[in-house]
């Protein structure tokens, strides 16, 4: 049985399904053993109440835990996890604790990183233990797989500065966007795309919207939300009703028709999506949010189902017509009046597939 190490900062159990979680289920179908290391928490993250361990089912529990035959989960809370200050003295000065991190993971992954045929480290905070990785597994693929923008996502400054001196180690840059590609100097970037849980959504579950308002518009997701823009189209279309799912840092004033539904499981946000009528993506309109347009697990299922889709301009792509920009003269008219074209989308097997091609 060939084994992947994922080095993540997701659980194997959380209610939102992120991309790898995904490529997870399909490696362990395709007969790989995958061992998924959830790094990037403290316990600086348990006393501050970290809303990431706050929407799992239950409290993570430390150590090794086989959830079956194919999937093993490694958890820990380090002495310290990246995390900036907001001050440039501050971060300096704290750099050097950084070193408990990668020391307290080094004896953790040796076991599995060593008996690994391949190691994927995805974008955020895992990326600090690619050095372990590379010294733990010298002759395995290392493929660092970029789903996020990490400076657009305010990073501390320590974790920015690790993926540029870590580039090198990899053998591998895999992003699904141009935007992100863009970015790196490596002589071996390639595009693969995301996907979609094909299986999944032939499913038909029942419209959670009843009794239906003149027009149902789902935002399922809240990653770098836009709050301002929720509101202005709640106020600008009273005959919308919003539905917002995902946590949120802050709530926004009340107004009758926006509804926070708060983190989802997947199957509940199938419902929403597939019987809503307008997809919103209320991304917050700053430079580089653009590579939202290929990476967004939201906007794939909105285009899956066919939906209109009300964003930023700066999504707005030849390529994913999809999606309708807010200055668009037209935009309210056609999110009500557009029919749904559903669009045919890779399958998460398909990433899943590209990723072990070495």
């Amino acid at each position: 049985m060939n084994r992947i190490v994922i080095l993540t900062g997701h659980f194997p159990n959380q209610k939102r399904r992120p991309s790898l979680l995904w490529v997870s289920d399909a490696l362990q179908a395709m007969g790989w053993h995958v061992t998924l290391a959830t790094v990037g928490y403290s316990w600086l993250s348990r006393l501050a109440g970290d809303k990431r361990l706050r929407s799992l089912p239950d409290k993570p529990r430390p150590g090794s835990i086989d959830f079956s035959a194919s999937l093993t989960s490694i958890f820990g809370y380090a002495p310290i996890h990246p995390v900036g200050f907001r001050s440039e003295t501050a971060d300096r000065l704290l750099e050097p604790l950084q070193h408990f991190f990668t020391s307290y993971w080094l004896p953790r992954l040796q076991s599995p990183l060593s008996r690994a045929d391949l190691v994927v480290i995805e974008s955020g905070a895992p990326v600090m233990l690619a050095k372990v990785a590379r010294q733990a597994a010298p002759k395995v693929p290392l493929i660092y797989r970029v789903n996020d923008d990490i400076g657009l996502l305010k990073a501390p400054p320590v974790l920015i500065d690790a993926e540029t001196r870590h580039i090198p180690l990899f053998d591998r840059i895999s992003t699904p966007s141009p935007h992100l590609a863009r970015r790196f100097d490596h002589p071996n970037i390639t595009l693969d795309p995301m996907g979609i849980p094909r299986a999944e959504l032939t499913k038909t579950p029942l419209d959670p919207f009843r009794p239906r308002a003149g027009i149902e518009a789902v935002c399922a997701g809240t990653t770098q939300v836009d709050l301002s823009a929720l509101q202005h189209i709640a106020l600008s279309r009273p005959r919308w009703r919003l539905h917002v799912l995902g946590h949120l840092r802050q709530v926004p004033p009340a107004l009758p028709n926006l509804v926070l539904h708060g983190e989802q499981s997947f199957e509940t946000t199938l419902a929403h999506v597939a019987h809503a009528d307008v997809g919103l993506a209320p991304y917050l309109d700053k430079p580089g949010i653009e590579y939202q347009t290929t990476n967004s697990n939201r906007l794939l299922l909105y285009r899956h189902f066919g939906l209109p889709i009300l964003g930023p301009d700066r999504l707005c792509d030849p390529e994913v017509p999809a999606i309708i920009g807010y200055s668009d003269p037209d935009a309210w008219f056609r999110c009500e009046t557009q029919e749904k074209r559903p669009e045919f989308l890779p399958d998460w097997s398909d990433l899943a597939r590209s990723l072990t091609q070495n």
